[in-house]
């Protein structure tokens, strides 16, 4: 009996503790002053919406990502609705239906968003579930909102269970005001943003009673923002394409958390924010960022997300296969011969860009061009074949001593890639490896030219072949400043310096796009005749048919669907067994 009576005791001791225990625990937990939030955000998409080999992450793993992260919010700083063609055909519309099948709460417009036209943009935020903010974009005549409203309240429960009320706001750079076509923000007008976000901020506080407060803003200088605002408990950012995760003083200098998360749905970032309940503000020094890359996702995907990803490019394979345009011949593109000469399709391209944008000299890079354009019906998948990455249309200014200077480097270049293509030709005729023989890494960045013509002699040594060059048929001035077009991916190419760095004047579209307009316009056979370098030592540099019978011989060239083999099948055959070299060899 007294052994029984130990025993109920002892049980009744261990229950009385295991209780007082967990009553001590949840009790603990209910006295905790710290409640997180999690915000999951991303930035500078540019119309990629899957995943790639390429690393990009796309909508379905960023579902599956905002899941397993249990995210409160989730937010898009933007240059979300523009870029590649899958967002392109349809004004961000595509792009806009996948950000509602993720669940994002509310976006902020880069300077790229606006260039389908402000309505355009205005019409995607009031069909679609999130919210565009950018309170300091406001109607010129009126100086009210351009967008319906300029913040977004939403409760949330924190990882401890508190309800927190959380205000997010977006703001653009004023700078970016100028930067794409004027039509596109006409009647619209970009204030200062740090006054505004100072301003909003504020309501959000005293008169919204939010607890924590985030701005969004697209930004070309995040500490110089900060530096003048108040107020704010983080920012997230976007436009300068770089991970960013640091501290910047604001005006009362208060440490502010600034977060960007890459560029091309390359990473998604995971901000996480930590309220004291006790003292009722933002703890940063408990303030978190994590970036998830292609490798951290690879795994993931969401059903509902594939399944609207699946409709979406069924019903733009109608779009791709709409014929815009006619040819009367086969306009041929070889990956080869477009790094060793001019070739028709590149004059047509440039011609393309000084069409659209009145400038007086067009530059592309040979790798910025894929394709050809077939004899007869032109698609617009024959279009995006030419022009698949998704690049911009920018233009900028520069002296005519500078052009001549990137001329002469181009020229250059493609005597370089000469010298290796002749000794490919002369080893597939001997019957040997070609790929023995590299071409230079940097290839791509022979330059195709529209609106110059230049007469050069390849005896003379490197930086002074040119012996002749004339802009709109006069001989061009050194000292003369000239408005030059050409795509964004150029104006970064570290082999011409004399472009990098230079203020960007204006940025169209997509270069596609342009591309598009001058075909409809039935203007592209006449350009194609328009001889830009001639080469005076006598060499066959400016005619893609001459070469090509003179050369029967040619190694295998990368040609696009549309434009068929323009190689021996002897050759093709011989190729064959050396692809894996080739695949190697053509990242470029």
């Amino acid at each position: 009996m007294k052994k029984r009576i130990i025993a109920m005791i002892t049980v009744v001791s261990f229950l009385v503790g295991m209780f007082t225990m967990e009553f001590q625990v949840s009790a603990e937990s209910a006295n905790s002053s710290e409640a997180t939030i999690r915000i999951v955000h991303t930035n500078d998409i540019h119309g990629y919406y899957t995943k790639t080999d390429r690393g990009q992450i796309g909508f379905s793993a960023l579902k599956a990502a905002i899941d397993q992260q249990e995210a409160d919010l989730i937010l898009d700083v933007g240059d979300t609705f523009h870029g590649q063609a899958f967002a392109t055909i349809e004004k961000g519309e595509s792009i806009a239906e996948l950000m509602d099948a993720v669940g994002y709460d509310a976006m902020t417009p880069g300077n790229h968003d606006w260039s389908y036209g402000k309505d355009q943009l205005k019409q995607l935020d009031e069909q679609h579930d999130f919210a565009i903010l950018a309170g300091n974009v406001v109607n010129q005549q009126e100086q009210t909102p351009f967008f319906d409203t300029p913040y977004l309240i939403k409760e949330v429960q924190a990882d401890d269970g508190t309800m927190l009320k959380v205000g997010v706001f977006g703001v653009i750079d004023d700078q970016f005001y100028s930067s794409t076509v004027s039509s596109n923000v006409e009647g619209i007008t970009f204030t200062e943003e740090a006054a505004k976000a100072t301003e909003i901020a504020a309501t959000l506080r005293k008169t919204e009673n939010c607890d924590i407060v985030i701005a969004m803003t697209h930004q070309a200088d995040c500490e110089g923002f900060v530096s003048n605002i108040q107020g704010i408990d983080a920012v997230i950012a976007g436009h300068e394409h770089i991970l960013i995760n640091k501290t910047y003083p604001d005006q009362q200098g208060k440490d502010v958390p600034v977060v960007e998360a890459g560029y091309y749905f390359q990473n998604i970032g995971v901000l996480s924010l930590t309220y004291d309940t006790e003292t009722k503000i933002v703890d940063q020094t408990k303030t978190t960022e994590t970036f998830l890359s292609a490798e951290d996702t690879t795994s993931l995907s969401d059903p509902t997300v594939d399944a609207a990803i699946q409709a979406i490019e069924q019903r733009e394979d109608v779009i791709l296969s709409q014929v815009i345009g006619v040819s009367q011949k086969e306009y041929l593109y070889s990956w080869e011969e477009i790094r060793v000469q001019e070739q028709e399709i590149g004059r047509i391209v440039t011609a393309a860009y000084l069409d659209l944008t009145g400038a007086d000299v067009a530059f592309e890079n040979a790798g910025g061009i894929r394709g050809g354009i077939p004899n007869g019906e032109i698609t617009y998948q024959d279009i995006i074949s030419i022009s698949p990455y998704g690049n911009l249309l920018v233009v900028h200014e520069l002296t005519g001593e500078q052009i001549l200077s990137m001329v002469e480097h181009s020229i250059d270049l493609s005597i370089q890639c000469n010298q290796v293509y002749d000794k490919q030709k002369e080893a597939v005729a001997n019957g040997e490896d070609p790929y023995q023989y590299q071409w230079p890494d940097n290839s791509g960045s022979v330059l195709q030219f529209g609106g110059i013509q230049v007469e050069y002699d390849t005896t003379k040594p490197a930086g002074s072949r040119i012996v002749q060059a004339k802009i709109g048929g006069e001989n061009i001035d050194l000292s003369k400043t000239y408005r030059v077009a050409t795509n964004n991916y150029v104006i970064s190419d570290e082999d011409y310096p004399e472009i990098v760095g230079t203020p960007t004047l204006y940025e169209y579209g997509t270069c596609e796009e342009a591309l598009i307009a001058f075909i409809k316009t039935g203007q592209f056979e006449a350009a194609a005749q328009q001889a830009s370098l001639i080469d005076i030592t006598g060499k066959q540099t400016n005619s893609d048919t001459d070469k090509q019978e003179s050369n029967p011989s040619t190694p295998p060239s990368t040609s696009s669907p549309a434009t068929g083999d323009t190689f021996p099948i002897a050759i093709s055959l011989f190729i064959v067994s050396a692809l894996g070299i080739l695949a190697v060899q053509k990242k470029k």
